[in-house]
């Protein structure tokens, strides 16, 4: 009996590490209503493709983006923040049907609280829509001079 115990109990802490994910406009607020949050975007193609993971902290004058992996940050402006907002509460929890071979989610929020979007994409404004408002491929590029 014991062992049944143990055994429910790490599976149900295994399963409280992930993510709670509600795609609603209720849990989008709560998000940027938070002080620090996380954003994972990922990018696949035909080649191969990128897994990116970031800190989002408030700051008195905007969002200072943080890439986890190079540790590089800059300040996104709370215009920036709130056009992402918008934009994503136009998308979240609707389907995405495209016949294209590129595609692009992006998670945010915390533990208890986030958001997901995915979406295929063959080019054009789809594809550079997240990076146009983050900026985050000056983060994560190895060739960029540290800020």
């Amino acid at each position: 009996m014991k062992k049944l115990i143990l055994a429910l109990l790490i599976v149900g802490l295994i399963s409280s590490c992930e993510p709670r994910i509600e795609n609603n406009s209720e849990t989008l607020d709560k998000v940027f209503a938070m002080s620090n949050f996380d954003i994972e975007i990922q990018n696949w193609g035909c080649f191969g493709g990128s897994e990116e993971h970031f800190t989002v902290q408030l700051k008195n004058d905007g969002y200072l983006l943080q890439s986890k992996r190079t540790g590089k940050s800059h300040l996104l402006t709370k215009n920036k923040m709130d056009s992402l907002k918008n934009y994503l509460k136009t998308k979240i929890g609707k389907e995405d049907y495209g016949g294209c071979t590129s595609s692009e989610y992006i998670r945010l929020g915390s533990v208890f609280n986030s958001v997901d979007y995915e979406h295929n994409h063959c080019g054009g404004i789809e594809a550079t829509r997240i990076n146009d408002l983050l900026n985050y491929h000056e983060l994560i590029s190895d060739n960029e001079a540290e800020e």
